[in-house]
């Protein structure tokens, strides 16, 4: 039986400027060494000065360029999904997980109305680590009074996925909105007959 749904914030909720950033890079050590950043800056355990000097050292791009990915006005939110987590909302615990090194989230990504569709909320900040650590799973299951087998995952990240599916979740990776609507429902019917 599923009882609370879970969703990732970039990627999912909105465009994930900073995967489309690293998509620029060359693959192998500067994209691996900028992710690798990435999730010491979320997780805490680095400063945002600190986070943007290096990875702009370490790709040779301007620092301005990379402080524009964390400003970035196309925080687009994804209506469709909104709305239908407004539909979920009145059968699930609604969760959200996320890798973001501040509180940008709830200060300036969703509006008051918005924040209410979430039963619960954990942030890598917070909890000093970063998906797919299964730390992060358990913090946003326990918030959620859930276990894991009763919670299904969605994140952009197929790494992530996996790592909820070995905490114990269902998870499904996120395309686009007709693709994830059409796959959770099959997700819950199975799960809940």
């Amino acid at each position: 039986m599923i009882k609370a749904v879970i969703f990732d914030c970039f990627g999912v909720l909105t465009v994930d400027t900073w995967v489309e950033f690293c998509g620029t890079l060359p693959e192998g050590e500067v994209a691996d060494t900028a992710r690798r950043l990435n999730h010491q800056y979320d997780s805490g355990k680095i400063s945002l000065k600190e986070f943007l000097d290096e990875v702009s050292r370490v790709t040779g791009r301007v620092r301005s360029d990379i402080v524009a990915i964390f400003t970035h006005p196309a925080a687009t939110k994804n209506a469709r999904l909104f709305e239908y987590i407004q539909e979920l909302s009145s059968k699930y615990k609604i969760g959200l997980l996320s890798n973001v090194g501040t509180n940008w989230v709830r200060e300036d990504f969703l509006n008051t109305e918005e924040q209410k569709l979430f039963s619960a909320m954990v942030f890598s900040y917070e909890i000093g680590t970063t998906k797919p650590d299964p730390k992060a799973y358990e913090a946003i299951a326990n918030k959620l009074g859930a276990k894991p087998s009763e919670a299904v995952f969605i994140d952009d990240q197929l790494a992530y996925c996996e790592g909820a599916e070995d905490f114990g979740m269902k998870a499904i990776v996120y395309s686009n909105f007709p693709q994830i609507k059409t796959e959770l429902e099959q997700t819950l019917s199975a799960a809940n007959n």
